[in-house]
């Protein structure tokens, strides 16, 4: 019995050595935004043609009907002042809690607003691509809701 229980002991060892190999590796840090370029996480910053209002007003709906690990994601601020607006929200991974944050301004060209949306973890160092996941998730709607830009 004592010998199945040390075993098991090196084995969670090995399993918890591996995963954290495998975070550093794949997963080196636990923030994600959109860029124009896309960055290196493939998250371009997106163009809608519509008023701030209306996206403001749109994204800060479509907050609470996304969930992840089956749980609903959490409206915590709606700001729309002149040429800007910011949409908090936060974002429930299994035990945590991560924060997602949503920008949208005016563009250089009539009637079109430039969004982008950063998302980051509360604890760790690394978040396994869940922050990314986000960003998508909530784009993918608003693709859907303004047309893919």
């Amino acid at each position: 019995m004592k010998n199945i229980l040390i075993f098991l002991a090196i084995l969670f060892g090995i399993f918890i050595v591996v995963t954290l190999v495998v975070s550093a590796i794949f997963y080196p840090d636990n923030i994600a935004e959109t860029a124009p370029d896309g960055g290196k996480k493939d998250l371009k910053t997106r163009f809608y043609k519509n008023d701030l209002a209306n996206v403001a007003k749109a994204v800060s709906e479509i907050i609470p009907t996304l969930s992840t690990w089956g749980s609903s994601w959490k409206l915590t601020e709606n700001k729309v002042e002149g040429n800007s607006a910011i949409i908090k929200a936060e974002v429930p991974v299994v035990f945590f809690t991560d924060d997602l944050e949503v920008k949208i301004t005016k563009s250089e060209n009539e009637g079109e607003v430039k969004v982008d949306v950063h998302s980051n973890s509360r604890v760790g160092k690394s978040d396994f691509g869940e922050n990314r996941r986000h960003i998508v998730q909530i784009l993918d709607a608003m693709d859907k809701k303004f047309g893919n830009p």
